[in-house]
């Protein structure tokens, strides 16, 4: 049998029938009388468009790629199978799976059901055949798997990252008071002793590595997100708007977009394959979107252990062991042990005495009570009902924006902000010997960063700091408010914002970033044709633009002069900047010290001076249009370069890191260019069932389907498309 959504199909499901059909996009439209049947037809279509996709990222969640695809090239999907072994998110989600609230439960269960009807009537894709590969049945543990996948391997796993580099820069003597300028935050004051301490940390997998070389997964970062009341449209509805940026450098996208209803309700927007429900788009009442809160949700304790235990005061304390096995196709398997205790799982085995590095995450085994509140939230008629659901999504630091159809807004952050002693900024790892230093329970939900109809009539968010609306500081490494301060700016110009509006914003290139530098850089550049294209520069990353082109050329030689000819390394800046997304996601951070009119980091040179070098350099070389430093190729996730007719592209990513549409490229696992930009940009009016929406890619994860790539070119040129349940 080969079921196909392109002719439509009509299925007995669970409580009758369901129906899909494509709309004249593609997009499945998905009918039926009853809510488990919704859900079941939306399993069917995931599995029929996204099949393979979705077993991959299974396989890798649950750590079982060098089992079924071979260890890889130097091992590399072993290494994966490694690090998902050690966050043990597979163990965890079949330990939640029966703590599912019971209608969440039901739902996600026909969700399942609809995904192991193909997986049973459907003829398997020549990739199975392929490896030889029957995948097992998709449960409700998978989908507590996919949720905390999400969660986990994303920003939550990158703040680690930084608090490594934290480490490594100690370490390598970068001295304590110059760390502290670069994070502003970083209340802790430690004495010599524990410093002394933190440089014999063992650490494994630093994020500088002696030979640069860089071995970390692919991640999904950043978004915009913003909600206008009716008093401030020119309808008097209120308007939502989302576009959550995240990987575009790869074929199928990242999201299917969908609309399914059943005899009382709707739901449309953008799902991800694998996971029952819609993470943004609308509902018949409501509506919302998420970006990343940057809560800081993990610590790092360090661990002194002897002789195989580890040390609580003056007493030693044997770790619990966990073994996994790893299986690696054609090889004898790998037997791997995990050593934890009350904080967490450590960053290797304690073969040798020493100090390690225990990981410790606030989200951990909270699968079943996030998925739960999520549901419950779709189901809420009004922005006020849902904030308190959303809120309560322990797994992930999610900003979450709604609006109704009442035409109010609001915002509520979720995630769980441990408790730490005073002074410690969550920053630097703290002695786990030491009780005092111990997670003391953790905030209330209540106490995270939340607005409910601000008088201004709007909200936004876009990674930024939001620790003045929480009270305390619940992030200590958010991005810059770059991208906020401009979709503010420009919502706070009109009085009678409407659809069109949000769509000009959506593909806004001016950078208030620039706006910041060029008061100091302008005054000190040359009277040269470089120097003066520079200076009439309208802060705007139009494609055609060369003042686009040579201020990233000077402010990339200010980072590298700065942070690397004067502090890190050169070499080492080129590898955090080139082969890392450490520094495109904090590099708020070093723009602060840069902004300084003094700064440790100058090292005694006047500001002037250092931003005259940085310009002298930059200026060099003839420039070329903006548009022409941006090519990426789009590649498909499973062939890549092996079949390169499956690709997409080159095509030209638009924007910079401090635009409305934010467009880095950065490379990941052996030199894969990777990206964070808008992926699906969507926009609702409420009171009209209609979501604007345009898409980085198309509903079908088959190369010679219509429906592959079909949304590009709409996403690369501003046009958007209707949907309607």
């Amino acid at each position: 049998m080969n079921m196909s959504l392109d002719n439509g199909i009509t299925l007995q499901a669970i409580k009758g029938d369901v129906s899909i059909t494509r709309n004249e996009n593609g997009i499945p439209i998905i009918k039926s009388g009853h809510r488990l049947d919704m859900f079941f037809g939306l399993g069917v279509a995931h599995a029929l468009d996204r099949l393979v996709e979705m077993e991959l990222v299974r396989l890798v969640a649950k750590g079982k790629t060098a089992e079924i695809l071979g260890a890889g090239p130097d091992d590399s999907l072993l290494n994966y199978d490694k690090v998902m072994r050690r966050y043990s998110l597979w163990n965890s989600a079949m330990a939640q799976e029966e703590l599912l609230d019971p209608k969440a439960a039901e739902e996600i269960g026909a969700y399942c059901s609809g995904v192991n009807y193909v997986f049973t009537n459907n003829d398997p894709p020549i990739e199975f055949l392929m490896l030889e590969h029957v995948p097992e049945p998709w449960t409700k543990a998978d989908c507590l798997l996919m949720t905390d996948l999400l969660w986990l391997v994303d920003m939550t796993e990158t703040q680690g990252w930084m608090e490594k580099l934290i480490i490594q820069m100690i370490q390598q003597g970068i001295p304590f008071p110059k760390i502290k300028e670069l994070f502003r935050y970083m209340t802790d004051e430690p004495d010599q002793a524990w410093l002394d301490i933190i440089r014999q940390v063992r650490l494994p997998d630093p994020m500088v590595p002696p030979t640069l070389e860089w071995r970390a997964m692919p991640r999904l970062q950043a978004s915009n997100n913003w909600a206008v009341s009716g008093k401030r449209t020119a309808s008097g509805q209120a308007i939502m708007c989302g576009d959550p940026h995240l990987d575009n450098a790869r074929l199928p996208s990242i999201w299917y977009e969908a609309a399914m209803s059943d005899d009382s309700q709707y739901f449309m927007g953008g799902t991800m394959p694998g996971l029952p429900g819609i993470l943004v788009g609308r509902s018949k009442n409501l509506a919302w979107s998420v970006t990343y809160g940057y809560m800081d949700v993990i610590d790092y304790f360090v661990e002194d252990v002897k002789g195989g235990q580890y040390r609580r005061g003056d007493t030693w304390h044997d770790f619990q062991v966990r073994e996994e096995v790893i299986g690696i196709k054609g090889q004898e398997p790998l037997v791997m042990k995990f050593y934890e205790n009350s904080h967490g799982v450590l960053e290797e085995e304690p073969s040798e005495d020493g100090y390690y590095l225990c990981y410790a995450w606030s989200g951990k085994d909270n699968g079943a009570f996030t998925l739960s509140h999520y549901f419950q939230a779709m189901d809420c008629d009004n922005a006020k009902e849902a904030m308190e659901h959303f809120g309560q999504m322990r797994g992930g630091a999610f900003n979450y924006v709604m609006a109704d159809t009442g035409g109010n807004i609001a915002y509520h952050m979720g995630g769980r902000a441990p408790i730490r002693a005073d002074g410690i900024s969550g920053l630097l790892p703290v002695p786990g010997w030491d009780d005092k230093y111990d997670w003391q329970g953790f905030y209330d939900y209540t106490t995270n960063a939340r607005q409910y109809n601000p008088d201004q009539g709007f909200i936004a968010t876009a990674n930024q700091d939001v620790n003045h609306l929480s009270g305390r500081v619940l992030q200590n490494l958010p991005m810059n408010n770059h991208r906020a301060d401009r979709i503010s700016e420009l919502l706070a110009k009109k009085d009678n914002l409407t659809v069109d509006d949000m769509k000009a914003m959506h593909y806004d290139l001016y950078s208030k970033q620039a706006e910041q530098f060029m008061p100091i850089i302008r005054p000190l550049l040359p009277d040269s044709p470089n120097g003066r294209i520079l200076k009439d520069w309208d802060l705007c990353y139009d494609s055609e633009s060369l003042g686009a082109t040579l201020f990233e050329k000077v402010y990339f030689e200010l980072v590298k002069y700065v942070f690397g000819d004067l502090g890190l390394g050169r070499d080492v800046m080129e590898h955090l900047i080139n082969e890392t997304i450490l520094f495109h996601d904090f590099y708020e951070h070093f723009d602060r010290v840069l902004l300084r009119e003094e700064s440790l980091w100058f090292d005694g040179f006047y500001r002037d001076d250092v931003y005259r070098t940085a310009i002298e350099r930059g200026l060099a070389g003839e420039p070329v249009p903006y548009g022409r430093t941006r090519p990426v190729l789009m590649k498909n996730l499973v062939y890549g370069d092996m079949q390169p007719e499956f690709n997409y592209g080159p095509i030209e990513l638009p924007g910079s890191r401090a635009t409305i549409p934010q467009g880095q490229i950065f490379k990941t696992t052996g030199g894969r260019v990777a990206t964070f930009s808008p992926t699906y940009r969507f926009i609702t009016e409420m009171r009209v069932d209609k979501l604007h929406s345009n898409h980085a890619g198309g509903p079908s994860e088959k190369p010679d389907s219509k429906w592959y790539s079909s949304g590009i070119e709409g996403w690369l040129k501003g046009v958007y498309s209707e949907l309607m349940p």
